[in-house]
């Protein structure tokens, strides 16, 4: 049964993802989108692919960041083969890369699991902060020309919403109060229920979390922590940029539109499927249908610069992951 329910789990988040793909490419002229691709300058997609690699790289120093106060200095090259491996694992098990990584420097550096997923965590935190931001920022920027995707596609269906959830209303109070007083039996019986060996494991776990996550409270230097995010978006939005230039239609986009493309597609991005697939896809198509991009055109975008961002991680992460994988025979 163990072994089964990961494989269910698998099977069901890659039929949501192949279900995703199929509707955005549903009624489209696929012959259109296949002489497209052909056709498209793939001297952009390298470039942009290079990015990409770049903001990766960053990520990596970031990340690292995170661990000094807690005492760990990784090598550079290791947390960048780990943030690719990471991005490789995703591609076959979503969530699954924040684990890998750490795991990986578990072996290279002997750093404790439970320190390094609290340093993912609060690096996931800030990333979601940033992305949010970004989204804001791109629709204040843009908002004159997707306003009207803004209120048709987010704020009415929201209200919609809305007015549809006063039934939620009274579980949650339930569920927050159930919550609470959980909080206060376990801060009550503390001492008692440390004896228990799976209580006291958990409580060290948690720890280490805590640790993990404070640790940019502890760092030195903020300021390079900082730069290290803005650059990484930044990369991210010059990427998405240079690859409008691969086809005809997107290569009239601005950089302001490839701030908003690059943030819709991280929205889709964070969709619980394999890398992305399907949500990516659905979601640029979206966007660009914004700046008047037809839905094929926007396809073969999405299409052209998602496939070749994994191609990217598939050979990259799977480099790092020989390169590790012959340091550790080594030692």
């Amino acid at each position: 049964m163990k072994k089964i329910v990961p494989i269910l789990k698998y099977v069901i988040l890659l039929g949501i993802g192949a279900t995703l793909l199929w509707l955005a490419f549903r009624g489209q002229d696929l012959s259109k989108i296949v002489s497209d691709l052909k056709n498209a300058n793939y001297n952009w997609v390298i470039l942009s692919v290079i990015v990409s690699l770049i903001a990766h790289y960053i990520r990596g120093l970031r990340w690292r960041m995170l661990m000094k106060p807690l005492g760990y200095s990784p090598s550079k090259i290791n947390t960048f083969h780990a943030v690719m491996i990471g991005y490789l694992s995703n591609l076959a098990v979503p969530r699954m890369g924040e684990v890998s990584r750490c795991g990986v420097l578990v072996k290279t550096d002997n750093i404790p699991v439970n320190t390094l997923i609290g340093t993912v965590i609060i690096e996931r935190i800030i990333d979601v902060l940033f992305l949010l931001g970004i989204l804001i920022l791109s629709v204040l920027i843009e908002y004159n020309t997707i306003k009207d995707f803004l209120f048709i596609n987010i704020i009415n269906p929201y209200i919609e919403k809305a007015q549809n959830a006063q039934s939620w209303i009274g579980l949650s109070v339930i569920l927050f109060i159930l919550f609470v007083v959980a909080l206060w039996l376990v801060k009550k019986y503390h001492q008692s229920l440390m004896s228990n060996k799976l209580y006291s494991k958990i409580v060290s776990i948690i720890l280490g979390f805590k640790d993990g996550v404070f640790s940019v409270g502890k760092m030195g230097n903020k300021g390079l922590f900082i730069f290290y995010s803005l650059m990484i978006w930044a990369l991210y939005t010059l990427s998405t940029w240079l690859c409008f230039f691969a086809i005809e239609p997107t290569s009239g986009l601005t950089m302001s539109s490839a701030l908003f493309i690059m943030a819709v597609g991280g929205v889709g991005m964070s969709a619980p499927v394999q890398g992305g697939i399907g949500a990516y896809e659905a979601a640029i198509q979206l966007g660009l249908l914004v700046y008047g991009i037809q839905s094929a055109d926007g396809l073969t975008y999405a299409t052209l610069n998602h496939s070749s961002q994994i191609l990217s991680i598939l050979v990259v992460g799977s480099i790092s992951l020989l390169f590790i994988f012959i340091n550790n025979k080594k030692k």
